[in-house]
């Protein structure tokens, strides 16, 4: 043991002097390997170009490798891999592009792989090295045109400096190889909102302002351009329009101006150089057609139809009908064909081309829609614009239909257009023979929940009772379009605007947020003190059209006391008015019951007002005291009268009696010559 123990004190002092030594002559050591962590590398394309499509031309790649771990790599290598299966089937490419595998393999040749480090170089973490591979179309064995192909590099290495390497970076996309005719494409730019237009001139939120100002100016000045086509959801326009003459918003139960006009009309002005050659437009508002299906509302279409009148310049325009999510199923189709529409949009057929047909007798336009999302780096966005490019080349001469809904499927879409590509218009792209029957890839179906749907009743019901107690609302003049915006489809993802909007739209035409703007003001308690008597209410609106309503009464007792309603007055928003009831009695006694305003289609609007009405006969007493009070003072007076008239003929008979017993005597008359006048003395 002694000796053992002296010999490994030996071999550690040996290696010590070795390695010392080793570390004074600079002799490079590599590090030791730490197996239990991996080597991180990370591949970056920054450009993809094929020059052509014939056997000879070449596919170049320019690539960044970067070590973005925490250990030396060694024997770094990249090659260009392939898969040599011709894709020509869009449901197989959508299965690749999710993340499908294919069987490949490395391509040979010169340009075909590239040495980063040797096996006894290390590439350090944080290094960075810049590279290309390039090869012909025959070193990949890409010998098909009009298809597409599986494409990438693989980056090998090793942690330990033995040839063990594998695979620890890569990148996959596709290339497509065109063929000699090119290939028609219908780029669409969708030009659509979420709702905010509660009634004519009366809107939720300033969201459609900034909208206008923001995203949808680029969206419709690029709508203008030769290259593209453009739908419309009409209830945008119509909201645009109505902004333009001036409007308001409603907040926490008040009208307020509106900031967007100057906006809405700079965006009506680009929206009139469109050429209608390529547009087209969508049911109004893009309802939700998945829920209208689930809960029966087969009636959006008309609704639709009734909401698009008022948009003459629409009218003419081909009705593609988007349902919800894009997506469609045989199910969707039968329900949509009640739309009449010329061609159901839809993104998810497994089968090329731009127009198909379904077993319903529904055309069908197989889009893809460009992905909004902004790409994380270099690679992504060169992926996406292969993806496109691969859709493409599989359409062919039976062409491809893009749908652009933002900013970033714009770039996308001018990003992708090669010399191979030519425009179609749209309306030339629906005039087509259909090419194939469609083939839906199955989807998970998208649409509003159950709680938002049942949305849709409560409003025409809400609807409804408003237009009976305004029955000349220009508010509710528009109950169709009021419907079709609160179950629009692009409120799916968005729940809480979803739920606003529609808490406003409740709040304009509820029943309970109206019945607290209209107010019946009556005495809680009464004293009638005749079997008929008349009483004042009041009836005040404080909303913002005039109301028709009368005074309905309720009583627990009506045999002994009804109180007939009133007749029907209207009330001018911000005003009252009162108007008198006339309760009749058949006996006394303390009566309860309440007050309503009621509609001429006897809805009841806003909570009763309870009143207790109490009938008694003090009246009658009353008029019989003052009855009884009359006779007692006309018998007073009579004999009162009675009385003088015998002492005034007392008096007088005395009178006579003194006058008769006296001599007559005379009074002289004065001279005939005497004069009365004084005379004056000489």
């Amino acid at each position: 043991m002694t000796n053992g123990n002296a010999w490994a004190g030996r071999l550690a002092r040996g290696l010590a002097f070795v390695a010392a030594t080793v570390a004074l002559l600079g002799v490079p050591v590599p590090p030791v390997a730490h197996a239990d962590t991996p080597i991180q590398l990370t591949l970056t394309m920054t450009s993809l170009t094929p020059s052509g499509s014939k056997p000879s031309d070449l596919v170049t790649v320019h690539l960044t490798v970067t070590n973005t771990g925490t250990v030396p790599a060694y024997g770094v290598v990249a090659h260009l891999w392939r898969s040599r299966d011709a894709i020509r089937d869009q449901g197989n490419l959508s299965t690749l592009a999710s993340g499908g595998t294919t069987l490949g393999g490395w391509s040979s040749g010169p340009g075909t792989h590239q040495l980063i480090t040797t096996s006894m170089t290390a590439f350090e973490p944080g290094q960075v090295r810049d590279f290309t591979l390039s090869a012909t179309l025959a070193q990949l064995g890409f010998d098909s045109t009009s298809a597409a192909y599986a494409f990438g590099v693989d980056v090998v290495a090793t942690a330990d400096q033995s040839s063990n390497n594998s695979v620890v970076a890569k990148v996959r996309t596709f290339l497509p190889v065109s063929g000699k005719a090119s290939v028609p494409l219908t780029s669409v730019v969708l030009l659509t909102s979420k709702p905010t237009k509660l009634a004519p001139n009366v809107f939720a939120n300033e969201n459609l302002a900034t909208d206008l100002s923001g995203r949808l100016t680029p969206m419709v000045d690029a709508a203008a351009g030769a290259d593209l086509n453009w739908l419309i959801d009409p209830a945008l326009l119509d909201e645009v329009r109505d902004q333009a003459d001036g409007y308001q918003v409603l907040v926490d139960g008040k009208l307020r101006d509106g900031t967007g006009q100057q906006a809405a009309t700079d965006w009506l002005a680009r929206f009139a150089k469109l050429d209608p050659a390529h547009g087209g437009r969508t049911l109004f508002g893009n309802p939700d057609t998945a829920g209208a299906a689930a809960t029966d509302h087969p009636q959006i279409f008309d609704w639709s139809a009734t909401s698009t009148q008022d948009l003459a310049d629409l009218s003419a325009l081909p009705l593609v009908a988007l349902p919800s999510g894009l997506t469609g199923s045989s199910a969707a189709m039968n329900f949509l064909k009640g739309a009449g529409a010329s061609a159901v949009l839809a993104t998810n057929s497994r089968v090329a081309g731009a127009l198909q047909s379904t077993s319903s007798g529904t055309r069908v336009l197989a889009a893809q829609a460009l992905s909004e999302v902004q790409p994380a780096d270099a690679t992504a966005s060169i992926t996406q614009r292969q993806l496109m490019l691969a859709q493409s080349v599989i359409g062919g001469k039976r062409g491809q239909v893009r749908l652009i809904t933002g900013l970033i499927g714009l770039a996308a879409d001018a990003a992708a257009r090669p010399s191979w590509v030519n425009s179609r218009d749209l309306d030339a792209t629906l005039d087509t023979d259909t090419h194939a029957g469609v083939e839906w890839e199955p989807v998970k179906e998208q649409r509003l929940d159950a709680a938002r749907l049942s949305m849709l009743d409560r409003l025409n019901d809400a609807v409804t009772i408003y237009r009976a107690l305004v029955p000349d609302s220009v508010l509710a003049s528009q109950p169709a379009a009021s419907s079709l915006r609160s179950i629009s489809a692009t409120w799916i993802p968005d729940t809480e605007g979803s739920r606003a909007f529609n808490q406003a739209l409740m709040e304009l035409f509820g029943r309970e947020a109206v019945g607290d703007r209209i107010r019946l003001n009556v005495s809680p308690r009464l004293v009638m003190s005749a079997r008929s008597n008349q009483f004042p209410v009041t009836i005040t609106n404080s909303s913002f059209e005039p109301v028709k309503v009368r005074v309905e009464f309720t009583t627990q007792n009506p045999q002994r006391l009804a109180v007939p309603p009133s007749e029907f007055v209207t009330v001018d928003p911000g005003q009252s008015q009162t108007i008198n009831i006339r309760p009749e009695a058949t006996g006394n006694g303390l009566v309860t019951g309440k007050a309503e305003l009621v509609t001429e289609n006897g809805h009841r609007i806003g909570d009763p007002v309870p009143l207790t009405i109490e009938v008694t006969d003090l009246g009658v007493v009353a008029w019989i005291i003052v009855g009884v009070s009359g006779a007692v003072l006309v018998g007073a007076t009579a004999w009162r009268i009675r009385q003088v008239r015998r002492r005034d003929a007392a008096a007088q008979a005395g009178q006579s009696e003194a006058e008769a017993g006296e001599p007559e005597s005379t009074i002289p008359e004065p001279p005939a010559s005497a004069s009365t006048e004084p005379t004056e003395e000489p």
